[in-house]
């Protein structure tokens, strides 16, 4: 089942980056950025591109994600796993695969965290809402 968190300000936000130094890549949003430290892959709508293990997989990767703008944003509540869609049918699939570690976080600098954990549970937490005084 796909939970219920608003994922909506990160569609339209482009790939500014991916930064490949170290075996775990991060993509770096205009307003956010993604941590991978499990199993992902690429596909489009009818293929399964490459993922984690095949050769070259992270340049690959920055090379067909910088520039991207997202598009959806899906998060499936157990185990927690997350698709990213990009514009021209392009799809990251990030996919819970250890039990005693961290497996990826999404962050953005206004507070929003969620990291799913060990054993693919998830923990979220939400910006504070500011409100103007009037």
């Amino acid at each position: 089942m796909n939970s219920a968190i608003d994922f909506s300000l990160f569609a339209g936000q482009a790939v500014k980056a991916v930064d490949t130094d170290s075996l775990t890549p991060q993509i770096k949003f205009s307003f956010g950025s993604l941590h991978v430290e499990c199993f992902w892959r690429v596909r489009n709508r009818e293929y399964m591109l490459y993922g984690k293990h095949d050769p070259e997989a992270l340049q690959r990767l920055a090379e067909d994600l910088v520039g991207r703008t997202v598009t959806l944003v899906l998060h499936r509540e157990f185990p927690s796993d997350l698709t990213v869609e990009f514009d021209q049918d392009l799809y990251l699939e990030v996919l819970c695969s250890c039990s005693e570690t961290e497996n990826w976080h999404l962050t953005r600098p206004d507070g929003f965290f969620l990291v799913a954990g060990p054993g693919g549970r998830y923990t979220f937490w939400e910006p504070e809402l500011v409100q103007e005084e009037s």
